[in-house]
């Protein structure tokens, strides 16, 4: 209701303002020109002499910095925008007055002032040199935070702006608060999209108060949604997720909230539009209260598809032979320690692990004879020819120049002492044809194997499992070479020496 010298103000055109001027700010391709079209109309229907914004740019100790950002006058006279006094302008908190004010305004709380009944001070002064006589101003809080305060002056009419004066002012600082919130969205989109483009990945953000999710146009389109898809749920971009890929990070995140921790990072498979699944790096920054309670989770959905495979390319290499293409002692080491532990009290049962050492007899005269060429050559035939003979589960490696390791599962001791005599048979009964080089003629070679054979024992340590495999088999391979090689020669199960278990291992 207004007091002193004016009657009350016309509802109905109060309301039609905040119509027109909503819409302006939602249709105006520019916010500044939706504000500005919304101040004119408030100040229209209300008849004020000028309606403003002032823009919060910092609040000190000893005073407030504000800039003078947005104005409707309904005379040249009013007009105070462009006057250099209210650019970036400094107010000293030296009027318990305009302290109370400022405080007020802090909290969300609007005003309603009437100049001559303000006690002497900075801020009365300060309103009369502006020849104001009334106003009232209701802060603009933009995500909880003052962001600054819309205004009304009146320089011809002191009067009371509480009750609908008051309640249009603040409708109309909502509304330009919405229209700062979707101008710092858009903004943001226009950036994230940019960064996508250039960068190949996805922004999102949770907040985990709410549980509301954002991502970003290029995430949408990554994950097969159009452009114009308006909301895509959390749920549905965790679906995309590997289920293993996706239950190890849960728990990683669980884990790091629980911990505290700001910065979270995790790979992970995800299945994209085109049905392929490439692997995404989740780097997330988590933000708290001041309790430690997580508040929200934002961050990036980065493709790292190319440095995945370079990882298993360099993993690959790192646990194969070069020449043969066939796991080295590396690998071959994994594969020990992925068989399973033994059972206590379930026996040892009669399909076990065996190990077989391999060593091309004479193999130096071959290189001696023929060069080193020719001895590669014959090293990846005799690899070859192996092969043929096992099983897709038997791990078949290349430990040495000319010699071989081969670990099968699930056999039982007479099955893999026939594997082993086929093995032998199959690299001696046949010659090999061996070409070192395109232009290079043809040798052919006989050569044959000696093997040593020994069961894989049941130990818990895996280390200790693989050295008295290794140091068994290889003194079944020395026996056999010295009973006259091209034989095969199972281990007795002695106990291995220290000294057998080091040399082994070499």
């Amino acid at each position: 209701m207004l007091h002193d010298s004016a009657g009350p103000l016309d509802t109905v055109a109060l309301l039609d303002a905040l119509n027109q001027g909503g819409r302006a700010l939602a249709e105006a391709s520019r916010f500044t020109d939706g504000v500005k079209r919304l101040l004119a109309h408030i100040g229209q229907a209300t008849g004020g002499s000028r309606v403003w914004i002032f823009q919060l740019i910092d609040f000190q100790e000893e005073a407030i910095i504000q800039d003078y950002v947005f104005e409707w006058a309904a005379a040249a006279r009013y007009r105070q925008l462009t006057q250099r006094r209210f650019r970036f302008f400094s107010t000293l908190f030296d009027d318990p007055e305009f302290m109370r004010l400022v405080n007020q305004r802090r909290l969300g709380q609007r005003q309603s002032t009437i100049t001559h009944r303000l006690a002497p001070g900075s801020l009365r002064a300060n309103l009369e040199s502006q020849s104001i006589l009334s106003m009232a101003t209701v802060p603009i809080l933009v995500n909880g935070r003052w962001w600054g305060t819309l205004g009304i002056d009146d320089c011809e009419r002191a009067i009371d702006w509480e009750g609908v004066g008051l309640d249009t002012l603040a409708i109309a600082a909502e509304l330009i608060a919405a229209g700062l919130s979707r101008q710092q969205l858009s903004s943001r989109s226009s950036q994230v999209e940019l960064f996508h483009k250039v960068t190949d990945c996805g922004v999102w953000e949770v907040d985990l108060t709410s549980g509301d999710f954002w991502c970003s146009q290029g995430l949408r389109r990554l994950l097969g949604y159009p452009d114009s898809y308006p909301h895509v749920p959390l749920r549905r971009v965790l679906v995309r997720l590997v289920g293993e890929d996706r239950e190890r990070l849960f728990a990683s995140l669980r884990q790091a909230l629980h911990d505290g921790i700001a910065y979270w990072r995790q790979d992970a498979r995800v299945r994209i539009a085109d049905g392929r699944t490439r692997w995404s790096e989740v780097v997330a920054d988590i933000t708290y209260d001041t309790c430690g309670r997580p508040l929200g989770i934002a961050g990036l959905l980065i493709d790292i598809s190319r440095r995945k495979l370079r990882e298993q390319q360099a993993l690959i290499a790192s646990h194969h032979d070069a020449l043969t293409d066939l796991l080295n002692r590396r690998g071959l080491e994994q594969h020990f320690a992925a068989l399973p532990r033994p059972v206590p009290g379930s026996g040892d049962g009669p399909a076990e692990a065996h190990l077989l050492l391999l060593d091309l007899d004479y193999f130096k005269r071959v290189n001696d004879r023929h060069g080193h060429p020719v001895g590669d050559a014959l090293l990846c035939l005799v690899a070859r020819r192996i092969q043929g003979t096992l099983r897709h589960e038997d791990a078949f490696a290349r430990i040495g120049g000319e010699e071989f390791a081969i670990l099968t599962t699930a056999m039982a001791p007479n099955q893999a002492l026939e594997l082993a005599e086929r093995i032998r048979r199959a690299v001696a009964d046949e010659p090999f044809s061996v070409a070192p080089g395109e232009n290079s003629d043809r040798v052919t070679l006989s050569v044959s194997l000696s093997i040593g054979l020994t069961r894989v024992p049941p130990l818990d340590d895996v280390h200790e499992r693989q050295a008295v495999a290794l140091a068994r088999a290889d003194r079944a391979l020395y026996i056999a070479k010295h009973r006259g090689r091209n034989q095969v020669e199972v281990d007795d199960e002695a106990p291995v020496t220290v000294n057998e278990a080091r040399s082994a291992g070499t």
